[in-house]
């Protein structure tokens, strides 16, 4: 009986142990599965978060290549229509002014899109007057006249004395010499409270002056000028031409003065800034 008790008790003992492995086991199971499924967790929502960064990237590249393609459409659209615009008005004074030698570009360097123009005819002289205004106004508008020209272009027709108009200055030997740049001498000469400085090249005279009681200086203007002929060259003309220019720009000041003999007629480009009167005589034709 003892020998029983004895193995029951044994029996039991060891019921007791396999429950407490099962007991252990399956909580090491369901902790296990517990990481697992946290660390699953943990990687879907990493991957969703790289997904999300990598869409934001990407819709912040579309978006910045939609920016840059805009902004290249409208600069492109920009200068198209400042060319366009200075080609329809030319256009157009080809069919009033027959004949006349008109530029092909404005010589601006911004508000070609507001550019406007008028004229004037008689048989004796043509005139046309350049200018920007807050908007772009059909040739010949009424309100033009109220803007301030940047530039003014003239043909005199039928002209018997070119050089009564053209005012080309001889070159001077016997007044002190001025070195402009290399090759390139001018004098200079005082009078009248201005000081004026002449160079000469080809069958042109240039001719710069300063106003002594502004303080100003004839050279810089004169070696800006030089550079400017030398960059864009002059009209073909058919007799002896001239260059004038006051020293100091400023709108509607018209300080640049061109004028040269073609054919029959006389041209002569009044302008506020010396580069515009270049570039739009290097476009003339």
């Amino acid at each position: 009986m003892k020998k029983n008790e004895k193995t029951l008790g044994l029996l039991l003992l060891a019921a007791s142990l396999l429950a407490g492995c099962g007991s252990q086991s399956q909580s090491s199971s369901q902790t296990s599965q517990s990481s697992q499924a946290e660390s699953a967790k943990k990687a879907s929502s990493q991957a969703s978060s790289k997904s999300a960064a990598k869409s934001a990237s990407s819709s912040a590249k579309s978006s910045s290549s939609q920016t840059s393609s805009k902004s290249a459409a409208s600069s492109s659209q920009s200068t198209s229509t400042s060319a366009d615009r200075i080609g329809t008005l030319t256009s157009q004074l080809r069919a009033k002014l027959p004949g006349m030698l008109l530029p092909t570009a404005d010589g601006l360097g911004q508000g070609s899109e507001n550019l406007n123009v008028r004229y004037t005819s008689s048989a004796s002289k043509n005139v046309v007057y350049y200018s920007v205004g807050t908007s772009p106004l059909a040739l010949n508008d009424s309100q033009i006249a109220s803007e301030k020209p940047y530039a003014v272009l003239t043909e005199n027709k039928n002209v018997a004395d070119a050089s009564s108009l053209i005012n080309y200055q001889e070159a001077k030997t016997s007044l002190p010499a001025v070195k402009i740049a290399s090759g390139v001498t001018g004098t200079e000469e005082g009078a009248a409270g201005s000081t004026y400085l002449q160079f000469n090249q080809g069958q042109w005279s240039f001719v710069v002056r300063a106003s002594n009681v502004e303080g100003q200086k004839p050279l810089p203007t004169a070696q800006k000028l030089l550079a400017l002929y030398q960059q864009y060259g002059l009209p073909n003309a058919t007799a002896k031409s001239s260059v004038q220019v006051d020293v100091g720009e400023s709108l509607g000041s018209l300080n640049t003065v061109i004028t040269w003999a073609k054919g029959s007629s006389v041209y002569q480009l009044n302008a506020h800034s010396t580069e515009t009167a270049f570039k739009m005589l290097k476009s003339l034709s």
